[in-house]
């Protein structure tokens, strides 16, 4: 083909039109619009989930120095507001076994996430019922492990501890079951598969 005729039947462009920048703009804020509520709310999720794990790797640590050490050690929930901060520590304190061994602040939870804990007996515990922020918070409510890594009854005031998000009352609740033999795990209420509580 002639050149000529090349330039007639496809004529160069050169950038982008303003109806095809509108165009882009357009579709890129009802995108925006429709992913931000999911975003707000991953973000809250996430949030609880992280404070749960924090929470539930202090339980592990306290149940593990308990073991280690072999003597009595504590994990403490410190703020009666229900923020995540936390102490482990041993129970009679010596030079080879000190108080606090390790602290959690709520720095380290998130900054909505909130606790509230239950001392009602796990085998007649209602999951979907959720536990108030700040509830049983009050007098520094403690699990007490034994050199044998279970949970002293006699000594321990927590046998539940949900966690919820203070922004958000539809946020997911995590849950962390403390059973007498020490093992403490993390559930949700709301699944529907194996982290079901």
């Amino acid at each position: 083909m002639d050149q000529q005729v090349m330039k007639n039947l496809f004529p160069m462009q050169r950038g982008i039109s303003m109806i095809e920048v509108m165009a882009t703009i357009a579709v890129l804020a009802v995108v925006m619009a429709i992913g931000a509520p999911n975003l707000s709310s991953w973000m809250h999720n996430t949030e609880i989930k992280s404070t749960a794990q924090n929470v539930l790797t202090g339980l592990q640590l306290a149940r593990g120095e308990a073991v280690r050490r072999n003597a009595r050690v504590s994990f403490t929930l410190t703020d009666a507001s229900g923020t995540t901060s936390w102490s482990v520590g041993c129970v009679t304190v010596s030079a080879t076994c000190e108080a606090p061994i390790q602290t959690g602040t709520a720095t380290e939870g998130g900054q909505n996430a909130r606790l509230g804990v239950s001392t009602a007996s796990l085998s007649g515990t209602n999951y979907a019922a959720p536990i108030a922020a700040g509830s049983g918070m009050s007098g520094a409510p403690s699990v007490v492990f034994t050199a044998f890594g279970q949970a002293d009854p006699t000594a321990t005031n927590i046998t539940r501890i949900d966690v919820t998000n203070s922004a958000d009352a539809n946020a997911r609740r995590m849950v962390i079951r403390i059973p007498a033999g020490g093992s403490a795990s993390l559930c949700d209420p709301a699944a529907t598969n194996s982290q079901s509580c």
